[in-house]
């Protein structure tokens, strides 16, 4: 944080959350000094999830006169010159993000995602300042639905315009984070940096070290994903922006569930009841429909990598 290159008048605060971490944060900070133009805050509580821990932050926020906020996860940096980007590029809209590294599997994101390719490439879009990318609001939903361009610690939005909006808490696993940027892309104006601003790095992520068809984990993060596409579907604001995206992930989604519920019982190793009782108790629909779910996820298990994600178009070939 104190490597960012921003204006001397600019003060940040820094909100840590000690979301019960096995290593104390007073340890962590034991050493760090803010220095004038920095304020730290420590915030604890009891383990609920990233998404829990950065509302915590935000109620926090709710009463400090800040005007932007900005996600740093565990394992990732920021570049020396992401902050002062992504303040400049929130000249021209309200909710704004850049291309970044994704540890050892994405040396340059946005190459990896064929729709954000060709909005980003498109004459009719508004090019400002520095090579940004102006959206008017609503414009991105379809891409944000379909391929979830952002990352968490590449986010900085304007927070008063903002200051209701929280992650959907009971996305444990997977998926709080796209929910977010979705309902952020349709009610602001978006900047996009298509310079690489932030590495995205392993250390203690909990999605990209468990999303694995093989890892115990998978079967929460395929829960909490039917959960957070059942979620979609019942907004109407985001169904009708991408229907056909959203109901043909909430239906794979809940026969990869399905799948992998009987997969790690096969293997010996019991589910995570929390996230099956969050989406019984929210959708009971999904005992009803488990029988046909599953057999729709085997026939398009093809649209889905090894890793357990749907490629960036997933009902191209879909089967019905």
């Amino acid at each position: 944080m104190k490597s960012q290159k921003i204006d001397r008048d600019v003060e940040i605060s820094v909100i840590v959350v000690d979301d019960s971490s096995p290593i104390s944060v007073h340890e962590e900070l034991a050493d760090f000094n803010p220095g004038t133009n920095l304020r730290l805050v420590v915030l604890e509580k009891e383990n609920g999830g990233p998404g829990e821990a950065r509302n915590m932050a935000l109620d926090y926020l709710e009463n400090d006169p800040v005007n932007y906020v900005a996600f740093l996860d565990s394992d990732d940096v920021w570049h020396d010159n992401h902050i002062q980007r992504a303040l400049e590029g929130l000249a021209f809209g309200d909710f704004f993000f850049c291309n970044h590294v994704r540890g050892k599997y994405y040396a340059d994101y946005f190459i990896s995602l064929p729709g954000t390719r060709r909005v980003l490439a498109c004459e009719d879009e508004l090019t400002c300042g520095d090579s940004y990318r102006a959206f008017r609001k609503g414009r991105l939903a379809e891409v944000m639905i379909r391929e979830c361009p952002p990352q968490t610690s590449t986010v900085v939005y304007r927070f008063k315009k903002n200051a209701g909006l929280r992650f959907n808490g009971a996305l444990r696993s997977a998926g709080e984070d796209h929910v977010f940027w979705i309902e952020l892309c349709l009610f602001n104006d978006t900047v996009i940096d298509p310079k690489i601003n932030v590495s995205c790095l392993e250390g203690v992520n909990l999605y990209w070290s468990n999303v694995s068809w093989d890892s115990p984990k998978s079967v929460a993060i395929q829960g909490c994903l039917a959960l957070q596409y059942n979620y979609l579907k019942d907004m109407p604001v985001i169904l009708l922006a991408d229907p056909e995206t959203v109901l043909f992930r909430q239906k794979l989604y809940e026969g990869a569930y399905t799948y992998a519920l009987l997969r790690g019982l096969a293997k010996g190793y019991l589910p995570d009841f929390k996230v099956m009782m969050r989406l019984v108790t929210a959708y009971p629909g999904y005992l009803l429909r488990a029988p046909t779910s599953f057999q729709f996820f085997l026939r398009n298990r093809r649209v889905m990598t090894n890793e357990t994600a749907v490629k960036s178009l997933p009902a191209e070939d879909a089967v019905a």
